[in-house]
Formats: C-alpha cells, sequence, structure tokens
C-alpha cells in the first residue's frame, strides 16, 4: 500500500498491465520517436538557414531571424505536429494485442534509428 502511494502511478487490477505495456507503451514509443525526430527536423532548418545566410553575406554575426520570429516559428511549428501525434494510432488497441508480429519493428528498433535520424536531416536541408 505505502508504495502505491508513493508511486507516480498505481494499478487497480494486474489484468490493466497488458494494456498498460502492450497498447500504451507502443503508441509512447512511436509518439516519442516521431516527435524527437521532428524536434530536430525543425531546429535544423532554423540553423540550416542561418549557416547558408552567414556564408553568404562573408560570416556576418547578425541573425537573420528576429527573437520573436523563432519564438513564433517553433512554438506554432511544434504544437500542431503534436496534436496530430497525441490523436494518431496506426492500428486499434484489439489489433494490436491480437498480432504480435506488429512489436517486431518496435523490437528492431526500426522507428528510431540512424536511418530514419538520416532521413530527417535530408528532409530538413531539403
Amino acid at each position: 500500500m505505502q508504495a502505491s502511494l508513493a508511486s507516480d502511478f498505481s494499478i487497480i487490477k494486474f489484468n490493466h498491465v497488458k494494456d498498460l505495456l502492450l497498447w500504451h507503451g507502443r503508441m509512447s514509443y512511436q509518439r516519442s520517436a516521431k516527435l524527437s525526430q521532428f524536434v530536430i527536423h525543425r531546429g535544423l532548418i532554423i540553423a540550416f538557414i542561418q549557416a547558408i545566410f552567414t556564408m553568404i553575406f562573408f560570416s556576418v554575426t547578425i541573425p537573420i531571424y528576429n527573437g520573436y520570429l523563432v519564438l513564433c516559428y517553433s512554438t506554432i511549428y511544434t504544437s500542431l505536429p503534436v496534436f496530430s501525434l497525441v490523436l494518431d494510432e496506426d492500428v486499434d488497441r484489439e489489433t494490436c494485442l491480437k498480432y504480435p508480429i506488429l512489436y517486431e519493428n518496435l523490437q528492431a528498433g526500426r522507428s528510431l534509428n540512424i536511418k530514419t535520424f538520416l532521413i530527417w536531416i535530408w528532409k530538413s536541408i531539403y
């Protein structure tokens, strides 16, 4: 009882552990992988444009963007994908629990690896 009170969350019945680990854990991993790569993508866009500007104008140290413009860009451009990721489901819960083959991508690390990272970098530069 003390461990339950001291924890961040507790499970009333152990039959909820299956849903928590398999469904919510899978969705959390996929969302975290997409969001982390998108945040890096957003930062690279700003940095790459600033680097091109600096090279064109012979290493001038003035910023191309105003601080408020970067703040608004980061807030708006990041908030919309976050809301879409929260509502995104590739399969429903019953299908996810019924077909364990869906977990092979997660176990192989195909959602978050160097290949997907380099693809997002290419998208940023392009």
